[in-house]
């Protein structure tokens, strides 16, 4: 199946309702979408490929409407395999075809695939015409790989966007904005941003500062997943801005875990004393709630507080995979709050306490360790600390 965007310019892309967890870490259980467009002038182009188990859905949907070999060109946005790695497919089809890329992805192309199609490096915002239609490439490293760039129609003010402005789900045949449920879109277009692009979030505002600095009209965002936006094509970006902006959220962030009920309690404790100062409080237990979800809510509090038991003299194992998902991803986040509880060695804490100082977090007082149930001075450190916590958000 294909969709006609705008005269001469198709979607090509394919659904993904098979894979059950996005690069292999973050779930997506309405699927993905792994979109490509054509461009019909006086010269073809193609703009990104798909995941490879789906090639010859997207082969069949190109053939619609014209002959793979009359291909003149196969931009390539971004190298990631999700974009790429049906590119020896359409490269057996089209060998007259010339990629366009930045000169890293030429250097990745080699290493990902060999593959001996003619080949020309842009420069950054080097124009290209197709005949009627022009084409400009703009750089944009780090969104999110350095190789990656946008690819814009000057006459059509069509932006593609490659993973920038993207979104998990499956698209099922209803490729625009005006066509779907707007709130699934926004939910899972946050657990994208949070999941993939956490780490890039400055990169997110420069190519945001960049789009608008060239002054050129957008009547349509064409991302590599999710929607095609033409009904308000600044909508996505406007919420990529609002998402990624160094001003933080005025809100709490509590990731706890908890073997017997004795963290739980403390989580719970704390959640209720912050409620009773007007805070207002996300909570997740890292056990029950995927890693995806979770950094939706941890990426962007005024403070975050971790909670875990003392497992093996260590934090609790998921505890211990968040702290290291935050050092990973560099949340913009430095404020943290910490509490646990041990059975009789302890530790947990501590060694969580030496991880947050190591990314340089502020820890907020009091850091609560408790053995078993807490005593009644050990209950009022909780009150303290919620007290604290919410002099930091207000």
């Amino acid at each position: 199946m294909h969709r006609e965007m705008a005269k001469g310019v198709y979607y090509v892309g394919v659904d993904d309702h098979h894979t059950e967890l996005f690069e292999n870490l973050w779930k997506i259980p309405f699927g993905v979408s792994y979109n490509s467009y054509l461009i019909v002038d006086e010269k073809t182009a193609l703009i990104e490929t798909v995941k490879d188990p789906w090639s010859k859905e997207w082969l069949d949907n190109i053939g619609e409407i014209i002959d793979p070999k009359d291909i003149d060109y196969i931009i390539l946005n971004h190298m990631e395999p999700d974009h790429t790695s049906s590119l020896p497919d359409i490269a057996e089809l089209a060998p007259n075809a010339t990629l366009i890329f930045t000169e890293r992805a030429s250097d990745m192309q080699k290493s990902f695939y060999g593959l001996s199609l003619k080949e020309k490096v842009v420069e950054d915002l080097e124009e290209l015409s197709l005949g009627n239609k022009t084409l400009k490439f703009v750089h944009t490293p780090f969104l999110h790989w350095p190789e990656t760039m946008m690819t814009y129609i000057m006459e059509d003010e069509v932006l593609f966007s490659c993973d920038a402005f993207g979104t998990f789900g499956a698209l099922n045949g209803k490729v625009f904005d005006d066509e779907i449920d707007m709130r699934m879109v926004e939910s899972e277009s946050r657990r994208y941003l949070s999941s993939i692009i956490t780490t890039y979030f400055k990169f997110v505002q420069r190519g945001i500062a960049k789009i608008k600095d060239l002054g050129i009209g957008v009547k349509m965002v064409a991302p590599s997943h999710g929607p095609i936006f033409r009904k308000d094509p600044m909508w996505i970006v406007n919420k990529y801005d609002e998402w990624t902006h160094p001003e933080l959220e005025k809100y709490v962030t509590i990731v706890y875990g908890s073997m017997y009920g004795f963290t739980h309690r403390l989580a719970l404790k704390l959640k209720s004393e912050l409620l009773k100062l007007g805070v207002e409080v996300k909570i997740h237990n890292i056990s029950y709630t995927d890693m995806s979800t979770v950094l939706v809510d941890a990426v962007r509090p005024s403070v975050l507080v971790v909670g875990a038991p003392t497992y093996d003299a260590h934090p609790f194992p998921k505890i211990w995979t968040f702290a290291n998902e935050v050092q990973g991803k560099r949340i913009p986040v430095k404020k943290v709050a910490l509490f646990g509880t041990y059975g009789w060695g302890g530790g947990g804490v501590k060694k969580l306490q030496k991880m947050f100082e190591e990314m340089k977090f502020e820890i907020l007082e009091p850091v609560i360790r408790v053995k078993a149930r807490p005593s009644e001075e050990e209950s009022q450190q909780i009150v303290a600390l919620a007290k604290n916590i919410a002099e930091h958000v207000k």
